[in-house]
This record gives C-alpha cells, structure tokens and sequence, in this order.
C-alpha cells in the first residue's frame, strides 16, 4: 500500500515540476532572457534539461529517502554484486545438491520400495506364522483336552479292568461250579433214571399281546413261575428260592422283542428241555413262541369215516382206533400241539358210548368227527380237545330198501 502511495506521489510531484520548468521555459522565452551570455532558444532548452534533472534527482531522493533496499543498491553495488555472485555460486551449488539429493531420493525411493516389499513378505510371513501359531496353540489345547479325556479313560479303563478281573474270577468260580455240576449231573444221568429228555415238551400256556415290552416280560415272568410250579412237582432240585428251572435271562428280552414287532396278538409260549435232565438235577430249558390261531373252526368237519354193517366189536374199536389217528395226524399237520405225538383221544365213557351206539343200529353208517367250538393250537396240550369234538353218527343210504 505504501509503494503504491509513494509511486502516485513521484507522478504528482514529477508532472508539477514539469509543469513549472515548462512555465518558466515559456517566461523565460516570451522575456527572451539569456542566462551565461546564450541566446534564449538555447536558454529554454538549458532550463527544460535543469527541470528534468531536478525531476530525477527529485525523484531518486525521495526513493533512496523511502527504500533502503534502493539505496544500499546505488551505494553498496559492488558489495550487493559480490553478494549476487556468491548467491548465484550458492545456488548452483545448492541446484547441484538439489540434482545429488534427487537422485538420492531415487534410490531412497526405491530402497524404500523394495524394503516395503520385503516388510511386506515379512509382515505375510508373520501372519502366516502367527497363523500357524493360533492353530498350533488350538491343536495344544485341544490335545491337552484329549489327553485330559484319555486319562480319564485310562482311569475308566482301569476301574473296569479291575472289575472284570473280579468279574472273571466270579465266572471261574461258577465254570468249577458248572463243571462240577455237569459233573455230578453226568453221573446221575448214567446212575438214574431221566425226568426229561432233551427236546421235552415241559410246559405250555398262551399270552396276548398287550401294553408294551414290560408288560410281556411280566406275563413271560408269571408263566415261568406257573411252569416252575408243575416243574417241582418231579424229583428235581431246587434252590432256596424254591427255583428249579435254569434259564438265559436273554432269552426272555429276545421273546419279548419278537412278540412286540410280530403283527399277531395270540402267541403260545413254550418251555422245552435244554439237555436231559436226571433226577435231583435242576432243569435247563428254552423258551419258544409261536403264533396261536385257530386250527378248526366250530361245526367245521375234522374226520369222517364210513363202517359196514355186521361188524364185531374188536372191529368197530380197531375202525375207531383208525379214526382217531387219523385226526391225530390231520390235525398235527395243521398245527395242532402235542407233548405225547398224538392228538385224538375220547374219554372212556364216551368211547363205549360210542359202540353201543353203532352196534344198536345194525347198518352201514358215518362217523363224523365235528368242531363242537373252535379249537386252538395250543386245545390238544391243555385236554379240552376232547371236551371241544363231537362224534355224530348217521346212517348211511335208505334203510328201508335194505
């Protein structure tokens, strides 16, 4: 702002000096003065130069007054040049070391790069390895939860094998005791006589299938213990407990199982000798189960048979003995079950009954052997097959063309 005020100031200034030289140059024409003996032309020209001067030393006055800068420069040249050289020389110089350091920064520049990328290798590696670090660490705990777990089972496995060692004891203890039993069961059975045979029918009783498997382990219970009952009944042993049969505990589970997943809902429980069985032994045995269902039907024919007239009694009873084998053997083959392999047999009342009804009506005639109600499987075991047949007699052809 200052400049600017200065440099108006030297215009106003320069032009009113000029302006007053020039009025003076026109006096001093129009009066025709002469200053130093010369003629006015040259007199004008000499106060036109003095009032240019005095405008420039007026003018250079007032900036050296003003600008120090201006003037140490008119004064101080030759130092100011000095300086200027010596700056320029600076400057190249400082040019030179500005070229130097480019070219350091170049190669700065690229160390830096290369020494970015090898951080970077260095920083991947490291991520790598504290990845590897992070699962290393993870692997150690989860083999110190391992190992944790395995001693644990080694603890485990200890216990156990110490308690199959005594369980193995107990079994060596009851193999000398079932040794000593087959033992003494071996000399019974070549010393007495046989309960049972291998294979023996022992006992036989029906169960439905009701509830679930706890509920037939139950009924398979109350039928082992009706059995035991009619087993103790023959010259057996018998424990504490009043237990004579042996049994596999399994076996009942397995029973159960099969009933629960067979479709039918009647099933004849079987209990069979295991071995023979002498007396004063106890009785291995076997569970079977087969399904129950109805063998004949009520009013359903089960034999037949057709007798000459004439004939004797010892005929009539071998014609009767013939049909009662013959149902025997129908009915076996259609699932009739039987622990004496025969199924057919009449009561003896009945029977004379019978052959005093044939010889009464002196001709030929048909025994029909009829389902007085419907007979189960399991009817012939129990002895209501006989209360459940009737024996119906008629005559054969018209008898009063004979």
């Amino acid at each position: 702002m200052i400049g600017v005020l200065l440099i108006i100031a030297v215009i106003l200034l320069s032009g009113l000096i000029a302006y007053l030289g020039d009025q003076i140059g026109m006096k001093v024409g129009k009066k025709r003065i002469s200053v130093f003996g010369l003629r006015p032309k040259y007199t004008s020209i000499i106060i036109t130069v003095f009032t240019g001067v005095l405008i420039a030393a007026f003018t250079i006055t007032i900036i050296l007054a003003t600008n120090n800068s201006v003037r140490q420069a008119l004064f101080n040249i030759q130092d100011v040049l000095r300086r200027l050289s010596a700056t320029r020389i600076e400057l190249e110089n400082m040019n030179k070391l500005k070229e130097q350091l480019e070219m350091e920064n170049v190669l700065l520049e690229e160390k830096t790069a290369d020494l970015q990328k090898k951080l970077n290798n260095i920083q991947a590696e490291y991520d790598a390895a504290q990845d590897n670090i992070d699962f290393l660490t993870g692997t150690i705990e989860n083999l110190n939860e391992i190992k944790g777990g395995l001693e644990e089972q080694l603890s485990t496995l200890k216990t156990e094998r110490q308690n199959l060692e005594e369980h193995i004891e107990l079994l060596n203890q009851e193999i000398r005791r079932i040794n000593q039993e087959l033992s003494d069961t071996t000399l019974r059975y070549y010393t007495q006589d046989l309960v049972f045979q291998r294979g023996d029918l022992i006992y036989l009783d029906v169960i439905e299938k009701k509830g679930e498997q706890e509920e037939i382990i139950d009924s398979i219970g109350d039928f082992l213990d009706k059995a035991n009952q009619e087993v103790i009944k023959y010259p057996v042993k018998v424990d504490e407990e009043g237990i004579a049969l042996r049994i596999d505990p399994r076996e009942i589970y397995l029973l159960s199982r099969m009933i629960i997943e067979s479709e039918s809902e009647r099933f004849i429980l079987s209990l069979v000798a295991g071995v023979n069985v002498s007396q004063n032994s106890y009785v291995p045995c076997q569970l079977q189960v087969t399904e129950d269902f109805i063998v004949y039907n009520k009013d359903e024919i089960i034999a037949r048979k057709v007798l000459d007239k004439g004939l004797g009694l010892a005929e009539i009873e071998e014609e009767i003995v013939e049909l009662l084998e013959t149902i025997s053997i129908n009915s076996i083959k259609k699932g009739i079950i039987s622990s004496r392999g025969s199924v057919g047999s009449i009561k003896f009342i009945n029977y004379y009954q019978l052959i005093n009804e044939i010889q009464n009506m002196s001709r030929q005639v048909e025994i029909k052997v009829v389902a007085a109600d419907d007979i189960w499987r399991e009817d012939s075991w129990n002895d209501e097959f006989s209360d459940k047949i009737r024996f119906i007699i008629e005559p054969v052809g018209d008898y009063r063309n004979e």
